[in-house]
């Protein structure tokens, strides 16, 4: 143990002696993940959206690239690309501190340009760990997969995850022992592999062959190797939970202080916000600098002489360190924080609208009161004043259109049936309320019919169509059923897939129809569509605006409790799509009567530690 505190107590004296380099450094690469990740991002994004022939693509599109060896293959290039500028940054930093520990400080630009005249040998040992860690966890990631696929997909996704049968709890710690110990053995070889990069860079030792050299350095000290390396991990976890923790404290005290205050308040989040980033900025730097002189400290105990190039390089000019940090250069930088934080809180308050005039959308039904796609719930949705309700659709092997959101009934009724291979007589036969409770054992599957003259003149009718790979003739059924019914004014259709929503623009061209989505690449607003359902994760200010200025509407999915559903609807969005529409108008009711600095609190109440407790509910899908 005191062989560790040393470790760290000299680790720490040279950081400090060195801090203003490490945190231009670590600036420098920041900077540079930023450049290069930005426009590989967006060539990857126009490549795939190029080879589509669209201007946008949302999630199964996505999907089915990521899984295609094109995708796999960007997936790899990211990863990749992210590796090497981690071992870039740690090979620049290695070089600051090993000058620092030898007495010969060097200024950033040197540490930079020696790292620089390394490069071909930087990047064949960026290649190789890239392929040995590829090599390592590719097969277990492949052997978990084939896990799954067999144990886990007999049945609709969501039974598993709600009743949790034997076989999810058997495929869960199987693949939970193949994740483990994938996890072990890398974390293994990564400890093993810490001194490769110094022995590439200050003993001239061949990116082949420092991987083998290092693991041999680290067998021979691997108590110690492990105690040092460990101790910095759990170190930057601490850290991290303790100032964020704080920064959340720290809001969830001050903010309500200030809530009569709009201009104060708006200062304050945005100081809140500006310090979150910078405090995360600090963190990483620290980290970065740390682990650099904890393996150099390593390197210089176990690992072989250093380079002639460093032995014999005399100190450099002490005006090249780095960038002096003066009084005035303080004063300047607390004067750009003000002004920033003002500006960040301007931002945040800007994105707050004060029009709630917004729609109400009960998810199949009002799910949170009445068991799921059932003629009870679209009854409750309509007595709870929904202004829309949403519905899944799917074809039986007769050809009929029901109400039903997963591909069979194991969820529901713990029956072995995919909806297309019933037909309405076996479905009569099938209670899907009782799980929810005894008083809905009547309920069964209800036709799109039923529920749209249920709903016919009380609320309209979201229609999301479903597709499992066994529909036939879906889009043309389901327009036939609402033109029959009279409801094509109160009706819109949406659906996952594009296809499918360009279809039904082919079908009936003057229809409401949207896009459901949970991530896209691309300008979803250019699509042909007349609204977006989208996750609450891509409902930002900005995805909103650019919505709604290509005339389309924004609903957003699903909203179970007050603080998101006053968020979102601060947001600007045009509907929120929720299990609770009771609840929804509530708070409807409830923001009439808020100022608008009472709405900028609920609008930052998740940021800043004002937490609440949603419902469980049966599943979180569209």
């Amino acid at each position: 143990m005191n062989e560790i505190g040393n470790s760290w107590k000299l680790a720490l004296q040279h950081l400090r002696q060195s801090w203003q380099q490490i945190l231009v450094m670590h600036l420098i690469f920041t900077l540079l993940g930023i450049i290069l990740f930005t426009p590989l991002a967006g060539f990857t994004g126009r490549l795939l959206l190029k080879l589509s022939g669209q201007t946008a693509l949302a999630d199964q599109d996505i999907a089915y690239f990521l899984l295609s060896p094109t995708g796999m293959l960007a997936l790899i290039i990211f990863a990749a690309l992210l590796i090497g500028i981690l071992a870039f940054e740690q090979a620049a930093l290695m070089r600051i501190a090993i000058s620092v520990m030898h007495g010969k400080p060097v200024g950033t630009v040197d540490a930079l340009g020696y790292t620089a005249s390394r490069i071909h040998s930087m990047l064949m040992f960026t290649g190789r760990l890239v392929i040995r860690i590829l090599l390592l966890t590719l097969p277990f990631l492949a052997i978990a997969g084939g896990v799954a696929l067999f144990l886990i997909t007999d049945y609709d996704i969501n039974y598993y995850l709600k009743e949790k049968p034997p076989e999810f709890w058997t495929a869960t710690v199987l693949i939970g022992v193949i994740v483990m110990t994938m996890i072990i053995l890398l974390a293994r070889k990564l400890l093993g592999w810490s001194l490769a990069l110094p022995l590439v860079l200050f003993a001239d030792v061949s990116p082949a062959s420092s991987f083998n050299e290092s693991f041999r350095i680290a067998k021979n000290n691997r108590v110690q190797v492990l105690a040092l390396l460990v101790s910095w991990g759990v170190l930057a976890i601490l850290l991290a939970s303790i100032v964020f923790g704080l920064i959340q404290l720290a809001g969830s005290w001050l903010i309500p202080s200030f809530v009569e205050s709009i201009s104060i308040l708006v200062l304050l989040l945005g100081g809140l916000s500006l310090s979150w980033i910078l405090a995360n900025f600090l963190l990483t730097t620290f980290t970065s600098g740390s682990f650099a002189y904890l393996v150099m400290g390593l390197y210089e105990e176990h690992g072989p002489a250093l380079n002639k190039e460093l032995t014999n390089s005399k100190p450099a000019d002490p005006e090249r360190r780095t960038i002096g940090i003066t009084k005035r250069g303080v004063a300047i930088f607390l004067l750009a924080g003000v002004v920033i934080a003002g500006l960040a809180g301007r931002w945040l308050i800007d994105g707050i609208q004060t029009d709630d005039d917004i729609m109400i959308v009960a998810h199949r039904g009002a799910a949170g009161k009445a068991p799921e796609n059932t003629l009870a719930s679209i009854r409750q949705a309509i007595e709870d004043k929904a202004d829309w309700i949403e519905i899944d659709v799917q074809e039986t092997a007769d050809g009929d259109i029901v109400v039903m959101h997963d591909s069979d009934f194991m969820k529901l009724a713990g029956k072995n049936l995919k909806i297309w291979d019933a037909t309405l007589p076996l479905l009569a036969d099938i209670d899907i309320g009782s799980w929810y409770d005894p008083s809905f054992s009547k309920e069964r599957v209800p036709t799109l019919k039923q529920v749209l003259e249920t709903s016919r003149d009380k609320a309209k009718v979201v229609i999301e169509l479903k597709y499992y790979g066994h529909d036939k003739n879906l889009e043309q059924s389901v327009v036939e059923i609402v033109e029959e019914t009279g409801m094509v004014g109160e009706t819109a259709i949406m659906s996952l897939k594009y296809a499918a929503v360009k279809k039904m623009r082919a079908l009936r061209p003057d229809w409401k129809i949207g896009l459901l989505s949970t991530t896209s690449i691309g300008d979803l607003s250019s699509l042909d569509a007349d609204f977006l359902a989208v996750a609450m994760g891509m409902a930002s200010a900005g995805f909103i605006r650019r919505t709604h200025e290509a005339g389309k509407q924004v609903f957003v999915w699903t909203v179970n409790d007050p603080v998101s559903m006053s968020r979102m609807i601060s947001l600007g969005v045009d509907g929120i799509i929720t299990d609770e529409p009771e609840m929804a108008r509530q708070v409807l009711t409830e923001r009439a009567k808020l100022s608008s600095a009472e709405r900028l609190l609920i609008h930052t109440a998740l940021l800043f530690g004002q937490s609440f407790t949603p419902k469980q509910y049966r599943d979180d899908s569209p």
